[in-house]
């Protein structure tokens, strides 16, 4: 079963998927704070493609698997 949360509530280098029926599973990784460059966001890496990563928002909703 999957729990909606916020990404901002996950830990650092908890799993997470971006939707329930995703395939793709992505590690939080460290806090990207707002700058002239652009928005506040975490790094989110593949966890099977480590080179592949994604900035997503703080309050952007993620999937993580039901202990």
């Amino acid at each position: 079963m999957m729990i909606q949360k916020k990404l901002k509530e996950l830990k650092s280098g908890q799993l997470f998927k971006r939707k329930p029926e995703a395939k793709t599973t992505f590690i939080r990784e460290h806090y990207n704070r707002a700058d002239s460059w652009g928005p506040a966001s975490f790094c989110c890496v593949d966890a099977e493609d480590i080179g592949r990563s994604i900035q997503l928002s703080p309050s952007k909703i993620v999937y993580i698997e039901e202990l």
